[in-house]
């Protein structure tokens, strides 16, 4: 059997046993493609994995690092349409932080000739959160308002896309004041501080009063609490954020007397229990990929061999869009 290597911690807390070990590499199955990784991004939850604070989604498997990633298909298992060696594919699926990953086909798209692989790499998980949550389960409109939290990080970027897309009106937080910056030069007039809880105030006081139609989360506590006032009449709340829930923080009521809607995202379980919804949502993201109306989010780059560096980046907030992982392939068979 063929063996390929993946990035491992061994001891969770502990950056510096970050390490790339051997992994056998899999044959795919009915359904199934393996994919050369060529370039992986790096997510939130994974650094909480590093830090040994994720815990196992529903299906109870062991968690494994990297869950987007860029690559070529080498294998093509049976009854999987639509691939064929050789094509360059973007996928979402546990495990990405690897030289070969054999995943659902249904988790996997073709990537938009214009995109590179590392361009690439920021899209699934970004841009299948934004989606999701935007239009599949805020529903946001022409005209309607949203206030996009952390909106400089990777699913942020992407979200503050999608609502323009939409024709919605973006209101947005970010943790520094680099960020702020950046946020209000590319066109976003309503930007607070999300480390504060007056971002509530400066919200209705920018929609006159009303609150906003929708409001993406990725805060907690107080934070949280603030951003469910926000809400206007018959608002949606769209939690993206996982501290809360793993912790299983109490939520008051009092908010829903303004008949609003509470949502709670989690894309790796939606991709364990309904990989088809997976597909379904790649579809539909595939003109505006394609035709240049989304496109890929700000990225820096970090090898494997230096994650723990991109690692440490990530948990101290310093950086806007996504981290990509580039391997290498010298001595992968």
């Amino acid at each position: 059997m063929s063996t390929g290597v993946a990035l491992e911690i061994e001891r969770p807390g502990d950056l510096t046993s970050l390490a790339l070990l051997p992994r056998a590499r899999r044959a795919p199955g009915p359904g199934e493609i393996e994919v050369r990784v060529e370039a992986a991004g790096l997510n939130f939850a994974d650094v909480l994995l590093a830090f040994g604070r994720r815990p196992a989604v529903e299906s109870g498997s062991p968690p494994l690092l990297g869950l987007d990633c860029a690559g070529t298909v080498e294998r093509v298992g049976e009854a999987a349409p639509g691939f064929r060696p050789g094509d360059r594919v973007m996928l979402f699926g546990e495990g990405c932080f690897a030289s070969h990953i054999t995943v659902a086909a249904d988790l996997a798209a073709l990537i938009a000739p214009r995109l590179s692989f590392a361009e690439a790499a920021t899209v699934p998980v970004a841009f299948l959160t934004a989606w999701y949550a935007l239009v599949h389960r805020g529903a946001l409109a022409p005209g309607e308002s949203v206030l996009i939290h952390s909106a400089a990080g990777g699913v942020g970027s992407a979200a503050v896309q999608v609502a323009r897309m939409l024709g919605a009106r973006v209101l947005a937080t970010a943790g520094t004041e680099d960020k702020r910056r950046h946020l209000r030069e590319t066109g976003i007039c309503d930007v607070w501080n999300s480390r504060a809880l007056d971002f509530g105030d400066g919200v209705r006081a920018a929609t006159g009063g009303q609150g906003v139609d929708v409001v993406l989360n990725s805060l907690s506590g107080d934070a949280l609490r603030a951003g469910l006032e926000a809400l206007r009449v018959q608002g949606r709340f769209l939690e993206i954020g996982k501290h809360d829930i793993y912790a299983g923080t109490p939520v008051s009521l009092l908010p829903f007397r303004r008949n609003i809607s509470l949502h709670s995202i989690d894309l790796l379980l939606l991709g364990q229990v309904d990989p088809g919804l997976i597909r379904r949502l790649n579809a539909e993201l595939a003109a505006p990929l394609t035709d240049g109306r989304l496109g890929p989010v700000p990225y820096v780059t970090y090898p494997f061999e230096d994650a723990a560096a991109a690692f440490r980046a990530m948990a101290g907030g310093r950086l806007m869009g996504k981290v990509v992982l580039i391997p290498k392939s010298e001595g992968v068979t």
